[in-house]
């Protein structure tokens, strides 16, 4: 399946939640914290044996042995496999779209801040929300039909919040002239990039790595190809050559 393509290309401009996904927001509601904690290890569990077994192969009483409940008691949590999957899609795909909404209506937020947030955020979801992101990029292909179009249009929004971001950056002079549909690409990429190679145990926190993930993004979007003028500007760059040469120097003897 060819998935971008289907992304921004094929997604519909409107699309009705399914009746599975209304079930599982509702069942959400009102639910204890213990309740809500079982919730999450079913999803993690399921998409786990979607992903290792497939999700037409996988049952829910797979799901029920992998996490130590009965059948009976995993229907306190979801209907069938289906609301499992549906849950996942809303988690990964419609929640982070719901959350770029609201960075928009933010009028007092410059397009560079505006957007700066979303890759910080966005990285610090990624990456605390365990294999979650990696597993349902690979379960693309197995979303069931009636999901697929929802799946499309959240992933559809979030590019589109990038190339508004970027246009109107670029409209108001904080980011050089460039495709914003090519940059937003690059910076979407950097941000879903970092679930590939991110460790828990390593030194930099969810939150450091999105600010360094940030500044290369934000770096990109407004340097611009200058040159030295003015006789301050020059003498500066002169000085700035003569200590690279004398520190060059002191390295070779």
């Amino acid at each position: 399946m060819n998935r971008p393509e289907t992304i921004l290309d094929n997604a519909p401009s409107s699309v009705e939640a399914p009746e599975v996904l209304h079930r599982g927001t509702e069942a959400r509601n009102g639910s204890n914290p213990r309740k809500e904690l079982v919730r999450e290890q079913l999803i993690d569990i399921a998409a786990q044996l979607f992903d290792s077994k497939g999700y037409a192969q996988t049952s829910i009483n797979d799901i029920a042995s992998a996490i130590g409940l009965g059948r009976s008691a995993v229907y306190h949590y979801f209907r069938n496999k289906e609301e499992i999957l549906a849950a996942l899609v809303e988690a990964e795909a419609l929640e982070p779209s719901h959350q770029l909404q609201e960075l928009i209506e933010q009028r007092d937020l410059t397009p560079s801040q505006r957007l700066r947030l979303a890759i910080v955020d966005g990285i610090k979801r990624r990456l605390t929300s365990g294999s979650r992101f990696l597993l349902l990029s690979r379960l693309e292909a197995q979303i069931p039909e009636e999901l697929g179009p929802l799946y499309n249009q959240g992933r559809r929004d979030i590019y589109d919040f990038y190339v508004r971001c970027i246009s109107d950056g670029i409209a108001r002079g904080e980011f050089r002239p460039t495709d914003p549909k090519i940059a937003a690409f690059a910076v979407i990429g950097m941000a879903n990039w970092t679930s590939r190679w991110y460790s828990p145990h390593g030194a930099l926190s969810p939150q450091e790595i999105g600010e360094i993930i940030a500044d290369f993004a934000m770096h990109g979007l407004t340097a611009r190809d200058s040159a030295v003028t003015d006789e301050t500007g020059v003498r500066a760059a002169l000085q700035s050559m003569r200590e690279q040469i004398d520190w060059l120097e002191k390295k070779l003897t």
